[in-house]
């Protein structure tokens, strides 16, 4: 439509040029008309010319390539003129993936540059959901004079990715979801250095241990955080069941649409590893990068703040690219409890297929999702919360 309108305007100003001379002023008039006339030409040729041998650039950069939940990243576009004639005007489309958010709704800027010179959009945006996002020019078309031309212009150096990392949202102690893992990784712990402590009735770990006050050189493991925090000092179990007791996390590799129902399940998988923890259990995370599995001892608060930075790198597969979504093999061979929880955005048949298979070998599951509609049944479901606790289905 803006085509058309300049291209009327244009032949308007012939119009009144042949008028001119006509009835006022030949000379005027007619060399206002071949100056119209010849207007497109010029204008064509040298907007041409600034397409050729990358003498208008566009270039991009990030402040920050890494942030938390809630903070701002700023994206300047340099739009960068090599040659000796102006820029008439360069229309630049930007484009984020959705979990980052610009502080304006504008996602379509005209710059003009001067000769041997550059221009500068800066553009913020905050990090509102976790993952790996891109930010940069989707789009650069290099406008004539006349604006009746334009040319499109390589991007190739204008995207940037941005990783945002996940919160670590705290659970209750006595959260039902909690409970349950333990006494499952108990029930399935054979191990000869278990004791059995029937007895014991506080997963808050308070009744059937003996503790004393913590002291330079203890394990920060055996921390029990739940008891320190009313006692308001360290407090450590001097029992060994705290190092039989462990419970097998899974970040299923394959996950939906929803980006939030996505972070739901990551930050919900952190928030059960450190509510474990606090409570005085350590745990093993399972998560795949490039396809293989990377293991995490959880055995101290510092571990989970190592997995929150590691899973900024972690994306879910759209797809199941023929492989595993439970590390049978891994938990098997490792020898340790063969209880697991699954955290997962997408629980499907093949997901349930994999917690069946896991079943035959012996390893107890229970699976978390974070996912509104749910297409697959299992023994032990769980659905996470607003608060990140979660309800047995």
């Amino acid at each position: 439509m803006k085509f058309f309108v300049n291209v009327l305007l244009y032949l308007v100003a012939i119009g009144m040029g042949i008028v001119f001379a006509l009835f006022l002023s030949a000379p005027i008039g007619w060399t206002f008309v071949y100056m119209l006339v010849c207007a497109p030409v010029f204008s064509f040729g040298i907007t041409l010319f600034l397409t050729k041998n990358d003498r208008v650039a566009i270039i991009s950069d990030t402040d920050r390539t890494m942030l938390y939940k809630g903070e701002y990243s700023t994206l300047r576009i340099i739009v960068r003129n090599k040659s000796i004639f102006p820029v008439p005007a360069v229309k630049i489309r930007i484009a984020a993936s959705g979990g980052l958010v610009p502080e304006d709704d504008c996602s379509c800027y005209v710059v003009s540059v001067l000769p041997r010179s550059e221009s500068v959009v800066e553009i913020k945006y905050k990090a509102k959901v976790w993952g790996k996002y891109t930010v940069g020019s989707e789009s650069a078309f290099l406008h004539d004079f006349m604006g009746f031309f334009k040319f499109r212009m390589s991007c190739l150096n204008s995207v940037n990715e941005i990783k945002v990392f996940p919160d670590i949202p705290e659970i209750q102690g006595d959260s039902p979801l909690l409970r349950s893992a333990v006494e499952a990784a108990r029930f399935s712990d054979d191990s000869e250095e278990t004791t059995e402590k029937e007895s014991v009735t506080g997963f808050s770990g308070i009744p059937g241990y003996t503790h004393r006050e913590y002291v330079e050189g203890d394990p920060v493991r055996r921390i029990n955080w739940k008891l320190s925090s009313k006692r308001d000092k360290y407090m450590v179990r001097l029992d060994d069941e705290i190092e039989s007791v462990k419970q097998n996390i899974v970040l299923d590799s394959v996950g939906g649409n929803n980006i939030y129902e996505n972070e739901r399940a990551v930050e919900g998988m952190l928030a059960a590893a450190l509510g474990l923890l606090k409570c005085g259990f350590e745990s093993t995370v399972y998560c795949r990068f490039n396809g293989i599995y990377e293991t995490f001892a959880i055995s101290e608060p510092g571990d989970v703040s190592v997995l929150q930075m590691r899973l900024a790198d972690f994306s879910f597969d759209r797809v199941n690219k023929k492989h595993s979504r439970i590390p049978v093999d891994e938990i098997t061979s490792s020898g340790s409890s063969g209880a697991m929880m699954v955290y997962t955005s997408l629980f499907d048949s093949g997901l349930s297929s994999g917690i069946s298979f896991a079943e035959e070998q012996g390893i107890t599951c229970a699976v978390v999702t974070s996912e509104k509609s749910i297409s697959a049944s299992a023994n032990r479901l769980w659905r996470i919360n607003e608060d990140y606790s979660a309800e047995l289905l």
